[in-house]
Order: C-alpha cells, then sequence, then structure tokens
C-alpha cells in the first residue's frame, strides 16, 4: 500500500487513548505480511497492547528499534473538517494523528520492511500505547528488557534529527487553611487565597539555562478549591507542570517550590509533592551521543540537528539506548484540523530507506 494511503487508513481507525485495540490488530496483520517478521502482542494491563515484530538474523549484529504511538489525543472541540475522515488539500493531510503520529507509524512500517530484509541488522518495529498518557507502554518494553544499539521513532520533527528533549514532572500542591462562617473570613484562613498568593511566587522560581536544550519551563494545569456552604474554605489544590533541563533535579525543583512558599509566612499548610496518581516514573530531559550507528544514521540524512520542548517515549528509551526522533512536517497536533505534510511524509520515508541502503551496502 502506498504510505499515502497507509496514512489515510491508520488515520481512519479510531484510536484515541485508551481505544487502540482496532488499531493494534490493524497494525499486527500488517506485520505478519513482512517475511521473517515474528509478530507479538504485549499486554499493557489497563491499556491494551504494544505491538511488537522482530526480525533478528544475527543476535551478535546490531539491533535497531523503530517506535511510534498508536494512541492519539482524543477529539477535541473546533474541527472543521470530520477527524476520521482524511482528507487532503494540497500538501496538507487533514486528520486526527495524521501528524501525531500517524503518518509516522505509516513511515516506521515501510523502514521496518525495508531493514527487515537485511541479514547483517536485526530490527525491531514497536507500536506503543498510552504516549499520550503515562508512555506506559514504553515502560512495559523497557520493564520486559528491551534492547537496541539504537532507537528511531518517526514522532514529526519537521525533517529534523530530534538529538535530545527536556525532561517533566507534575507537582501536586494541598493547601489547608481552617474553615469559618463566610460572614466573618477573618476567623478562617482561605485555602484558596493562601494558594493563590504562591501562584503569583511561581514566575520567581529559578529555571536554568542549558546550551542546548531550551530553558525550562513551568505552568499551572489545575487549581481547585470550593465550598458548598457559606464557609471559608479550607483546602485548596494546584497541580504544578514543570518542564526541566539537564543539571535540574526533581529534588532540587520541589525544594524551590518550599522555599517561595516559606516566603509567603502563610496561616495555611502547605503539602507539597510530586504527582502521586502517576504509574510510571516521570521522563527525564536527555541527550544523545552522536557516535557509532547513531553518527551514521545522522551523516546519511544529513538533516539539522535539533532539541524537543516536550516530552514523549523518547525519553523513557533513552535512558537504555541511543534515541533519533526523525519524521515529517505537521501542525496543530493535540489540536482541530491537525495536518501533516505530504512532501515531508515522503521526505521522511526517502531518509529511512536511504539509511537501510546504507546498510546493505548500497550507499557508501
Amino acid at each position: 500500500m502506498d504510505i499515502i494511503d497507509l496514512t489515510k487508513k491508520l488515520i481512519s481507525i479510531p484510536s484515541q487513548i485508551g481505544q487502540t485495540t482496532e488499531i493494534e490488530n490493524y497494525i499486527a496483520s500488517c506485520l505478519e505480511n513482512i517475511p521473517g517478521a515474528e509478530v507479538e502482542l504485549q499486554p499493557v494491563p489497563g491499556h491494551g497492547n504494544n505491538v511488537i515484530a522482530r526480525s533478528i538474523h544475527n543476535p551478535s549484529n546490531p539491533t535497531i528499534l523503530i517506535n511510534g504511538h498508536l494512541d492519539t489525543v482524543e477529539i477535541c472541540k473546533g474541527w472543521t473538517k470530520e477527524p476520521l475522515e482524511p482528507v487532503i488539500d494540497g500538501d496538507k493531510l487533514y486528520g486526527l494523528g495524521s501528524a501525531d503520529m500517524q503518518s509516522g507509524i505509516a513511515i516506521g512500517l515501510k523502514a521496518f520492511e525495508a531493514l527487515a530484509k537485511l541479514d547483517n541488522i536485526n530490527i525491531i518495529f514497536a507500536g506503543t500505547v498510552d504516549e499520550e498518557g503515562d508512555s506506559t507502554g514504553a515502560f512495559t518494553m523497557i520493564n520486559n528488557g528491551i534492547k537496541a544499539d539504537l532507537c528511531l521513532i518517526p514522532e514529526p520533527s519537521n525533517g529534523t534529527l530530534m538529538m535530545g528533549c527536556r525532561g517533566r514532572v507534575v507537582f501536586q500542591v494541598d493547601v489547608r487553611g481552617s474553615s469559618a462562617h463566610g460572614a466573618k473570613p477573618q476567623e478562617g484562613v482561605n485555602a484558596i487565597t493562601e494558594a493563590s498568593k504562591l501562584v503569583g511566587k511561581l514566575k520567581e522560581l529559578p529555571l536554568l539555562e542549558h546550551p542546548q536544550l531550551s530553558p525550562g519551563t513551568l505552568c499551572i494545569l489545575e487549581f481547585q478549591g470550593r465550598t458548598k456552604t457559606l464557609s471559608v474554605p479550607d483546602f485548596a489544590q494546584m497541580k504544578i507542570d514543570r518542564h526541566y533541563v539537564i543539571g535540574e533535579t526533581k529534588e532540587n525543583m520541589l525544594d524551590d517550590l518550599k522555599k517561595a512558599v516559606m516566603k509567603l509566612n502563610s496561616p495555611a499548610s502547605f503539602d507539597i509533592s510530586l504527582l502521586p496518581q502517576r504509574q510510571t516514573p516521570f521522563l527525564e530531559p536527555y541527550l544523545t551521543e552522536n557516535s557509532g550507528l547513531t553518527k551514521e544514521f545522522c551523516d546519511i540524512i544529513g538533516s539539522q540537528v535539533t532539541y524537543g520542548k516536550s516530552v514523549g517515549d523518547y525519553n523513557a528509551f533513552a535512558k537504555h539506548m541511543p534515541v533519533i526522533v526523525f519524521g515529517p512536517y505537521g501542525e496543530n497536533w493535540h489540536g482541530a484540523d491537525e495536518w501533516v505534510s505530504i512532501s515531508s511524509i515522503h521526505d521522511a520515508l526517502a531518509g529511512y530507506e536511504k539509511f537501510a541502503q546504507h546498510l546493505s551496502g548500497e550507499i557508501l
């Protein structure tokens, strides 16, 4: 199937986070048609299945992992086109997940097929689930001992070679005041008011500069507090996203938040912790060293090296192997009228095919 037709087919399959059964089965059927591929569905409890295919010729030879996530975000408001009915307008292919990352999955399948023909390299394709959540699929693979000498991920990268990325943590702040009659607020401690004072201090928190990665950022994701009666609210809670760079630690960032609270001299109590609901480790920042097989790929592609701002499965895999993100160009990820550039899909696939030719000895 043509790469664009395959992308359109993948877009048309409902695969929002937590609803990936149909696309898991479709990807598995595609892989089963590739000669020599050994295909399995790897259970990810509560999230579906990773789809894994292996073509192992000689375990002593290098192994390449091609990874892509099967899930998309949920459908948001504002679409002017049907999200699951792909439509082409000029160079733009519209549809939910067109850029993030059904086009990348299509590229990954084609790249796996090309590399699986080579007997001097081992190749693994891994379609993971829950990337749009907590990367549970990626961590399931890691916990099951996945090993590779290079991980290639065709996430949208505008044709650049993404060789590193910031990390991310989420802090939860529980603020406890004391209740009183709402007509006599001075007799209580309003948790909402005290929590708001911390919000005003957040812009003063230090954000480390890094020579390659973008500076850290801080964003309030959630703020809530209420009372059902005419009483001073005695509880408020906020969740704070913190993207961070190499050189910062969770402990230091937590300490910075606690110092900001101390400066408030608040009568309320503040309990600050890492988001307790997360079931997988928070994703850490990384840089991939340009050497060995990684350098071969970079030299063959010959594109600009860039560094990412948000996080993905690549952060999880990067703790265990070199990772390069190389994929097409698109816009409006996680938003209405998401699209991907058709020409950039072809360009990215050509890069992977050129790498396969290099490994086969056809390109020196």
